[in-house]
């Protein structure tokens, strides 16, 4: 038995070539686990961990997240010899809920790029004109901005995306423009850290800023709304949702639909449609 099986674990995770933000919300969750049940995590039984799990005070998708965290550590667990059976096999966990979308809306867009100042603004138009996540902004390099090729494209590299899907986003012209008014280095990260420090900005970094001036301008969206106006808006112009996935990135379609906003033009003239009387009576309460 290793001295401390969560850091082999946490290790074969990054073997596997699990983002440090991933492993790090692995090794928190194991911490939490341990704290609540007073014994190692080898040591747990059934009990202990239909206790945990009944405990849960969070919401249901976190719930389903902390129990993932839990199954993929005694899964291999399991197949390392460490454990014979994993004492957590049949937890039980809601049903993820429906995400629906929640574009941010074009006047609060308009006026969040109207006030932000040069730092922030190309990040607000890579995520509401080409759909980028805070992580695809900050890692995004030089060399992956072919705004020389036809059409101008950006490419959204492994390395910087969520679940390592390299995928082709086109530039429109509006977007290549703000990148060409903000500047392009010669080599290495578009978007340079001001601490001095080497590497890129940090994601968190990224979604912290683009939030606090949405919030300081009134605005209560997020960054990742914007992300949601982009994918919305490709999907009213052509309502290919197989197309959207590519532009999203996304493994699977399903998780597309969570992303795209039903075309409202379309419901309302479905809801206009339904037969209704010219006028209707007015029934009083006598």
């Amino acid at each position: 038995m290793p001295h401390d099986p969560v850091t082999a674990h946490l290790r074969h995770l990054t073997l596997l070539g699990r983002s440090p933000a991933s492993i790090y919300a692995r090794e928190r969750a194991l911490a939490r686990m341990t704290a609540y049940m007073h014994v190692t995590l080898l040591d747990a039984q059934p009990p202990d961990l239909a206790r945990w799990r009944e405990n849960l005070a969070v919401t249901p998708d976190t719930v389903i997240a902390y129990v993932s965290h839990a199954t993929g550590f005694y899964t291999w667990a399991v197949t390392t010899g460490l454990l014979k059976t994993s004492p957590a096999a049949g937890l039980p966990v809601p049903r993820m809920s429906r995400r629906l979308p929640r574009p941010i809306s074009e006047p609060d867009l308009l006026t969040a790029l109207e006030h932000a100042p040069p730092r922030i603004r190309p990040w607000l138009v890579l995520a509401a004109w080409a759909g980028l996540r805070a992580k695809e902004i900050a890692y995004l390099r030089r060399e992956n901005v072919l705004e020389a090729s036809r059409p101008p494209v950006l490419l959204v590299a492994g390395d910087a995306t969520k679940g390592h899907r390299e995928r082709i986003v086109p530039m429109s012209g509006f977007v290549t423009g703000e990148l060409a008014v903000h500047g392009l280095p010669g080599a290495g990260f578009v978007f340079r850290r001001r601490d001095g420090r080497a590497g890129p900005n940090q994601p968190w970094l990224v979604s912290h800023l683009c939030n606090e001036h949405l919030h300081a301008c009134g605005v209560t969206a997020t960054l990742h709304q914007l992300r949601h106006r982009f994918l919305t808006q490709a999907y009213a112009v052509g309502h290919d949702l197989r197309l959207v996935q590519e532009l999203a990135g996304h493994a699977s379609i399903t998780s597309t639909t969570g992303y795209v906003a039903y075309d409202s033009g379309a419901a309302v003239l479905a809801v206009e449609a339904i037969p209704a009387p010219g006028r209707l009576r007015v029934v009083s309460d006598g």
